[in-house]
C-alpha cells in the first residue's frame, strides 16, 4: 500500500495522507482474483473450497472499498481546498462545520491506515466500507450545497455562466476587487479588464474598461467595487451599457460638427466610429432619394463623387504614421466605406433612385 504524505500550497501546512496510486493494486486483484474462479473450477478444488470462497469475498471487498475510498479521497481534495482556510469558509459556514467532520473522520482513517500499510487490513477494518460510504454521501450533498451556491452567484449575474466552477470561486473566494481581471476577456466579448483606482481608505472603484488591443473607454460615472461581487459587477455592466450608449449618440451628433469626417475619427473608440459613419451613411443616402423625389436628378452622383474623396482622405491619412489602434480604426472603416462606396456607384450605375427600391431595401442600414 502506498500513501504520500500531501502539504498545503497556502503556507506549507501538513494536510496528512492521502493515497497513492492505486493501479497496480486493482491490476493484482484482477489477476488473483482469476487465479482463484481457475481453482473453483477445478475438480480437485474441494478439500480448498473453503478457503477459495474466502478470499474470493475478501478480494471483492477490498475492490469495493479501494474504488469508494478513491471517489472520497478525490472529493475530499477538491472540496479541502475551498474550505479550509478560503473565504468560502464565512460564506458557506454550515457547510463548512460538516466538512470539518468529514475532514476529521477521513484524517483518522488515513492516519490509521498509515500505521498499517497492509491492504488488506486497512479495508478489512470495522466499518470500513461503511465509514468510506457515508464520508461520500456527505460529501455528496457539501458539493451539492456548494453547487446551489455557485448557481445562486451566476443566476444574479449571469456572465459568471461563462466561467468554471474553480475560476468563480477564486473570484467569490477574495476579498480583493482586482480578482475579476484574468476572467474579464471570459465573461464579456474583447474587453480585457477594468480600470481600477484606489482611494485614501483602499476602497476600489471601477474607472473604465480596455479592450484586448489596449483601446479604453471611461465610464460615464465610477462604480465603486465594495460588497457583493455579483452585485457591484452588475452595476459595471449597467454603466458599461449607459457609456456605450451615451457615447454612441454623442458621436452621432457631433459627426463632421465643425471638424472634419476624419478629425471626428480621432475622438472616439473603434466601433463607437463604426456604428456612427453608418447611422450618417443610411441617412445621407436616404435624404439622396429625397433630393431626387424633389427633382435633384444629379444628387445620387454628386454624393458619388462625395463618398470617393472621404475614402481618398482615409487612404492618405492611413499612409501616415499612427498608432496601432489608430491603424485598425481606419482600416476599418475604410473597408466599410469601400463596400458603401460601391452600393452607391451601383445605385448611379442602374438608375437606383426610389428609396422603395429593393436594391435599397436589401441593404443593412442603421438608424
Amino acid at each position: 500500500w502506498y500513501q504520500r504524505r500531501v502539504r498545503d500550497s497556502k503556507g506549507g501546512q501538513d494536510r496528512g495522507f492521502v493515497l497513492g496510486p492505486v493501479e497496480e493494486i486493482m491490476q493484482s486483484l484482477d489477476d488473483n482474483a482469476m487465479n482463484l474462479q481457475s481453482m473453483s473450477a477445478s475438480r480437485f478444488v474441494g478439500p480448498f473450497l473453503e478457503n477459495v470462497q474466502s478470499w474470493e469475498k475478501k478480494l471483492s471487498h477490498i475492490s469495493e472499498v479501494v474504488e469508494v475510498w478513491m471517489v472520497v479521497q478525490r472529493k475530499w481534495m477538491y472540496l479541502e481546498g475551498i474550505f479550509i482556510g478560503g473565504d468560502i469558509r464565512h460564506q458557506l459556514p454550515e457547510e463548512a462545520k460538516k466538512f470539518d467532520q468529514i475532514d476529521k473522520a477521513f484524517k483518522k482513517i488515513m492516519n490509521d491506515t498509515a500505521k498499517t500499510m497492509v491492504v488488506l487490513d486497512a479495508c478489512h477494518a470495522d466499518a470500513r466500507l461503511n465509514t468510506l460510504e457515508k464520508l461520500s454521501s456527505d460529501l455528496e450533498k457539501c458539493q451539492k450545497s456548494l453547487n446551489d451556491y455557485l448557481d445562486s452567484k451566476r443566476n444574479a449575474f449571469p456572465r459568471f455562466f461563462f466561467i468554471s466552477d474553480d475560476e468563480l470561486l477564486s473570484i467569490l473566494g477574495s476579498s480583493q476587487a482586482t480578482c475579476v481581471q484574468e476572467h474579464m476577456i471570459k465573461m464579456y466579448d474583447n474587453i480585457k479588464s477594468l480600470r481600477f483606482e484606489v482611494g485614501n481608505a483602499d476602497e476600489y472603484t471601477a474607472q473604465a474598461m480596455v479592450s484586448s488591443e489596449g483601446e479604453m473607454m471611461d465610464f460615464r460615472q465610477s462604480i465603486p467595487a465594495e460588497g457583493r461581487v455579483e452585485d457591484w459587477m452588475t452595476n459595471v455592466l449597467k454603466e458599461m451599457r449607459r457609456t456605450n450608449r451615451l457615447l454612441t449618440k454623442e458621436a452621432v451628433y457631433y459627426y463632421c460638427h465643425e471638424i472634419k469626417r476624419i478629425d471626428w475619427m480621432n475622438n472616439y473608440q473603434g466601433m463607437i466610429v463604426l456604428a456612427g459613419n453608418q447611422v450618417w451613411w443610411t441617412w445621407e443616402v436616404e435624404d439622396v432619394f429625397a433630393k431626387v423625389k424633389k427633382g435633384d436628378k444629379l444628387a445620387m452622383k454628386n454624393y458619388s463623387v462625395k463618398m470617393h474623396g472621404q475614402i481618398g482622405e482615409l487612404v492618405t491619412r492611413v499612409r501616415e504614421k499612427l498608432s496601432s489602434n489608430d491603424r485598425k480604426k481606419y482600416n476599418a472603416v475604410l473597408i466599410i466605406d469601400v463596400h458603401a462606396r460601391d452600393i452607391v456607384d451601383g445605385f448611379v450605375r442602374d438608375s437606383i433612385l426610389d428609396i422603395r427600391e429593393f436594391e435599397w431595401e436589401s441593404q443593412l442600414r442603421f438608424y
